[in-house]
């Protein structure tokens, strides 16, 4: 019982420091920091834990995984190829319905921060002759943001999980996969509700026009696709496809040694590289601090269904953070070692992403939420009222990954 409290204080602290913005890495270092004293580690141990943490191959890649990420990321924004995408997509979709979820989709498959403001004006203006609300605009531009992060090699919510499990990405993503196809259908099921085939169907175009749009939309997500075809189908290592796509992007867009230097310089983010050395060193000192072994003692013998709190502390860490990246850093750590000996049950890591990623959508400090609901001007309580049915149906699609990943 004495390491459940333990670790109850320690996470309490972390939430506490992450709702008041401090910095993500800070506040890891501050958990690990808040560990060693708990668990009387002594000095030595507590150093070697934290260089362990900082030279570890997986805390490497991590880093440039997230680096190459941020790159790409940078260089599809400002070349414009990014708006080449959702303009020539909602040249070629029939029906406003499906633009309006097509193009927060689209540029959701970049992890931008907030980038659920780039698709906002292009849902309002795909839905200004559909009269329909406020509310239902912001649910559809929010709900169809986060098809990708529960299986997309770009975003920094599975990089991570990849790192601490050792696990090939492939196999995570296929773990995921259902919830990612349960956005897809339920969204179609709850967020068009009252809209008419026929009020939605945009008028015709031409043949040539839209092969052209058909080409420059796969043009500009070619980078993105090859990415995925590299890393899920041809098992790359992701480190490798991104940073050979970044490659091949500055030649193609023929950027000089200057425009190189300065695109690193506007895309690399010294936060976000710290934020893996925090978690990688919480992690680290979990071990060392023999706090896992503790909490895995008192979950085997207090007789808690290990489903349960596979579900409840990633939902609660969600949900108070509004971060994926955020719930597992701070609750992976800890549950890993419940999750069976050697490696880790397929199934109950994407028990644990699902529940986690479900506090993440219904977080009132998840920036996306925020930021659609001021943009549309909605009532949040009826954004949240359209939200929470389809997001535990979503979750209820972890019993796929359970019955056929052991």
């Amino acid at each position: 019982m004495a390491d459940l409290i333990k670790i109850i204080v320690v996470l309490a602290v972390l939430v506490l420091l992450l709702r008041k913005k401090l910095n993500f890495g800070a506040v890891m270092l501050v958990g690990a920091v808040i560990l060693g004293l708990l668990y009387r580690t002594p000095p030595q141990t507590f150093l070697t834990g934290v260089f362990r943490a900082i030279v570890a191959p997986n805390s490497l890649e991590m880093t440039a995984a997230l680096v190459f990420t941020m790159i790409i990321e940078n260089i599809l924004r400002t070349t414009g190829t990014l708006k080449r995408m959702v303009e020539s997509l909602a040249r070629i979709l029939p029906d406003a319905r499906l633009i309006m979820a097509a193009m927060p989709a689209m540029i959701g498959m970049l992890p931008s921060p907030g980038g659920a403001v780039f698709s906002a004006p292009m849902v309002q203006e795909a839905s200004a002759r559909l009269n329909i609300k406020p509310d239902q605009q912001a649910f559809i531009n929010y709900w169809y943001r986060h098809i990708w992060e529960y299986v997309s090699p770009l975003y920094p919510g599975m990089i991570l999980v990849a790192g601490l499990t050792h696990l090939p990405f492939q196999r995570l993503a296929l773990a995921n996969a259902p919830f990612a196809v349960a956005v897809v259908l339920f969204g179609a099921l709850f967020c068009f509700t009252g809209i008419s085939t026929s009020v939605a169907r945009q008028e015709t175009r031409t043949d040539s026009a839209k092969h052209q749009a058909v080409l420059t939309f796969l043009a500009a997500i070619a980078p993105i696709l090859l990415t995925l075809v590299l890393v899920v189908l041809l098992q790359v290592n992701v480190v490798a496809a991104m940073g050979g796509v970044t490659v091949a992007l500055f030649a193609i867009h023929r950027y000089s040694p200057a425009k190189i230097w300065e695109s690193l310089r506007q895309s690399v983010s010294i936060r976000a590289l710290f934020l893996v050395l925090g978690i990688m060193v919480f992690k680290e000192i979990l071990e060392v601090s023999l706090a896992l072994n503790g909490l895995s003692t008192f979950f085997a013998k207090s007789g808690f269904p290990l489903l349960l709190v596979l579900t409840l502390l990633p939902f609660l860490a969600g949900l108070m953070t509004g971060l994926t990246i955020a719930f597992v850093g701070i609750t992976f750590p800890i549950l890993l070692p419940l999750m069976g000996d050697g490696s880790p049950s397929l199934g109950m890591l994407a028990l644990a992403f699902g529940s986690g990623f479900a506090g993440v959508m219904l977080s009132p400090v998840h920036l996306c939420l925020v930021l659609t609901r001021e943009y549309f001007e909605a009532d949040l309580s009826k954004v949240y009222r359209r939200l929470w049915v389809p997001s535990a149906l979503v979750l209820a699609a972890a019993v796929i990954p359970l019955y056929f990943f052991k």
